[in-house]
């Protein structure tokens, strides 16, 4: 993912930032688990992690890059320098190096119970809280613990998406976001806002689930075999019934004005068609960004065409790539409002797969 302009931090801020963020990770996953079970493993959802595993690996990745990384002085953000043997849990390195296990393979994990994880991850917070002040006056090191609050800023929105796909209440983790200014909603060149339920919502009244001269060949494909006739987490309405979708478990009225959200970028790209538009590039949103007046981000994460080549694994700008393919990846840009606040500083560029549409994406257009 590239980076949001970074805070200066020091050791005391560090420090702060790193309990409270420990403080919210821990309090929204007693919430998953007191809804999913006491070793928070839900049933297998393909495209997100399980709980339990998240919560090792936020220990492991601690650990990986500072009680147990040779460079934290120097700060040295090397990921293959070797590391010393874990003494509580000797196969952590097995179960919870995410180079190695991809998604689906984290949910055959033999993992330890809750209780071990919990006190791993306190244990590991706790040599992280140690080594803090003398890397008071070190930059480098300093960015190491930076590095690892990140991970687990990022991690908060993961687990708000899997309250979302399971109907769990987060409690206070999540707010909705506000509704959009109640403005004229016309077409521009470039969208000010991201495409909002009053535009998307005629399309699909009209059928536009159902038309195949809307969808890409793969766009069609994927919905098929998703067997979607409308977005996810909105109900077919009922005779007059006002339209509702689903937030984190429970029925709620939708609101015309707010962002079309959980759209796949087949969806947004059916859209576009329908109403003889696209979707933006990487960088023209960018350039809409800084340039126009009333450009509003930050709602939804929003599916862009990709001009700039990105790592899948982090969404890092990649080094060592061939020639751009002819027609460039989708791309997220931006933020969402389950993003946490240090990440909503800039907008960010995420690497994901086109058929995913269980996070809080949405999409804006341009003629």
């Amino acid at each position: 993912m590239t980076s949001a302009t970074e805070p200066t931090w020091t050791a005391t801020s560090l420090a702060a930032a790193l309990h409270t963020r420990r403080e919210h990770t821990l309090a929204l996953f007693q919430r998953l688990q007191a809804a999913i079970g006491a070793d928070a493993l839900p049933r297998y959802l393909p495209e997100l992690s399980p709980p339990l595993w998240d919560l090792g690996h936020l220990a492991w990745f601690e650990g990986w890059w500072i009680s147990r990384h040779p460079g934290l002085m120097t700060g040295a953000d090397d990921a293959n320098t070797p590391r010393a043997p874990l003494a509580l849990l000797p196969k952590a390195d097995t179960w919870f190096d995410d180079r190695r296990i991809n998604q689906p393979a984290r949910w055959n994990q033999p993992l330890p119970g809750t209780a071990a994880l919990l006190d791993w991850a306190r244990r590991a917070r706790a040599q992280s809280l140690a080594l803090l002040p003398a890397a008071a006056r070190r930059p480098q090191a300093l960015a190491l613990f930076a590095k690892v609050l990140d991970a687990e800023d990022r991690l908060h929105e993961d687990w708000l998406a899997i309250a979302q796909t399971l109907g769990i209440d987060p409690g206070a983790a999540a707010d909705d976001p506000a509704s959009l200014p109640h403005v004229p909603d016309e077409p521009q060149a470039v969208d000010n806002h991201p495409v909002s339920w009053a535009r998307y919502l005629p399309f699909v009244d009209a059928g536009g689930y159902t038309q195949r001269e809307f969808w890409t060949t793969e766009g069609w494909d994927w919905r098929k075999r998703a067997g979607l006739t409308r977005p996810r987490h909105l109900p077919t309405p009922e005779g007059d019934e006002a339209p509702r979708r689903a937030r984190f478990g429970q029925w709620v009225p939708l609101d015309p004005m707010q962002p079309a959200i959980h759209l796949s970028v087949h969806e947004a790209e059916a859209w576009c068609r329908w109403a003889g538009r696209r979707l933006p590039t990487a960088s023209e949103w960018r350039a809409a960004q800084s340039a126009v007046e009333g450009f509003a981000w930050g709602e939804v994460w929003e599916w862009v065409r990709g001009d700039v080549a990105v790592d899948a694994s982090d969404g890092t700008p990649a080094t060592d790539h061939a020639a751009p393919p002819t027609t460039p990846p989708p791309q997220l840009i931006g933020a969402s409002f389950a993003t946490a606040p240090r990440l909503r500083q800039q907008p960010t560029t995420r690497a994901m797969p086109a058929d995913r549409n269980d996070g809080f994406w949405g999409f804006r257009s341009m003629v």
